[in-house]
């Protein structure tokens, strides 16, 4: 290196921030990794990771590790139509070849991530460290002031990086213009015990009924994780019935089996966890000194638990295209031009995905009876050559609409 490498910060040690901080701190550039929560132990966060998401962190080395976090490897797909079952299938009919998500305990995936990330010298990680600000100077960022336990302090860098979610500091006070899609519905998110007959195999299970959606599937914990698709803005009065309701609702579109587990398991269920969904972009990813990936950059509909595997790859753009300019110092102009060069690159796949995303919703919360004529063409699947035009269908929401790989 020409010259003493420049210093990063990077806010949020999600999967987009802690694998870009492992990304650059690997390759000698002074990283200090900030995190608001004190530990990773949320109530709910997206568990299932594609293919393209696990590339992503085999190019960390990490394929031991992940073999180690605790997971489920989903194997069968059923999906019922006004509780009758029409498909029964198991995945990797949709093709030999096609790999499949990988559902993940993340924040034990984190702690792995970090655990990895910490052990280069040259990264510093703080948790319970919430910035409250972007410091400026002449126009540009130079970094932030952050507070934790200790009281409040002031951090410089030769860059920000945001991967601070969607509600991101960075997002917000950069500020950055943002273009967004209304999306038709919210998702409330349960955990209850598996029933007996689905801990053989890995199931997941799409119940669909007059604009009611519901899809359950084992964790890696043996638990059944429930998503119950509401109405957007319903969930304050569905709440307000209390939890059997709620649940008598789920049940009446289940089907026999499941609705029966459901009654008998109403008092296990775990407090609903409301999904907010969202779909947007900003439409520039940086300003002078700052830059924002992952749902700082994209907050991603739920649909096909693609936000995770977007922001991994977000990751790997990021540090192919900073980590020469990083290495050689801190040129504020070479760096952010490298910045301004990432969400260009990245909106090719991220516009595709949020395309395919769109679709389900409106089919669901459009008309019901056509929506059940749809639904009911399902039972083509059982013929070979109609599951391998729906894997080459699925296949980019597992492996990537474009080609990403770690050059640096």
């Amino acid at each position: 290196m020409s010259a003493e490498s420049s210093h990063v910060i990077i806010i949020g040690a999600g999967p987009a921030g802690a694998v870009l901080a492992n990304f650059l701190a690997t390759r000698g550039i002074r990283v200090t990794l900030l995190e608001r929560q004190s530990d990773f132990a949320r109530e709910f966060r997206g568990e299932a990771i594609a293919p393209a998401g696990r590339a992503v962190l085999s190019a960390l080395d990490m394929d031991d590790v992940l073999d180690r976090v605790p997971h489920a490897d989903p194997s069968v797909f059923e999906l019922f139509l006004k509780r009758k079952r029409l498909v029964h299938v198991t995945l990797q009919d949709f093709g030999a070849d096609l790999e499949l998500p990988r559902i993940y305990s993340q924040p034990a995936l984190l702690e792995a991530i970090v655990g990895e990330t910490t052990k280069r010298t040259n990264l510093v990680f703080e948790r319970g460290a919430s910035v409250k600000e972007l410091l400026r100077e002449n126009g540009r960022v130079v970094g932030v002031r952050v507070r934790n336990t200790e009281g409040e302090r002031r951090l410089f860098a030769d860059l920000v990086i945001g991967c601070d979610g969607r509600a991101s500091v960075v997002r917000r006070q950069a500020p950055l213009e943002v273009a967004s899609e209304d999306l038709p519905m919210d998702v409330a998110w349960f955990k209850i015990a598996a029933p007996e007959d689905w801990k053989g195999e890995c199931r997941l299970r799409a119940c669909v009924e007059n604009g009611h959606l519901m899809i359950g599937y084992i964790t890696y914990d043996g638990m059944l994780q429930l998503a119950w698709v509401i109405p957007k803005g319903s969930f304050g009065e569905i709440r307000s019935r209390g939890i059997e309701a709620l649940v008598g609702d789920m049940a009446d579109h289940a089907p026999a089996d499941l609705a029966d587990h459901l009654r008998r398991h109403v008092q296990e269920l775990a407090r609903p966890f409301l999904l907010s969904t969202a779909a947007d972009c900003v439409r520039n990813w940086s300003v002078p000194g700052a830059l924002v990936i992952g749902d700082a950059a994209h907050t991603m509909s739920p649909v096909g638990g693609q936000g995770i595997n977007i922001a991994l790859r977000d990751a790997v753009v990021a540090a192919n295209h900073l980590v020469p300019v990083l290495q050689d110092g801190a040129d504020p102009v070479a760096i952010d031009a490298a910045a301004a060069l990432i969400g260009g690159e990245r909106m090719s796949e991220i516009t595709q995905v949020q395309t395919l995303q769109a679709r389900p919703p409106k089919i669901i919360f459009g008309s019901p009876r056509r929506a059940n004529i749809l639904f009911s063409l399902a039972r083509v699947i059982r013929f070979a050559p109609v599951r391998a035009i729906v894997g080459r269908f699925v296949r980019p929401m597992f492996e990537g609409v474009s080609d990403v790989e770690l050059r640096v």
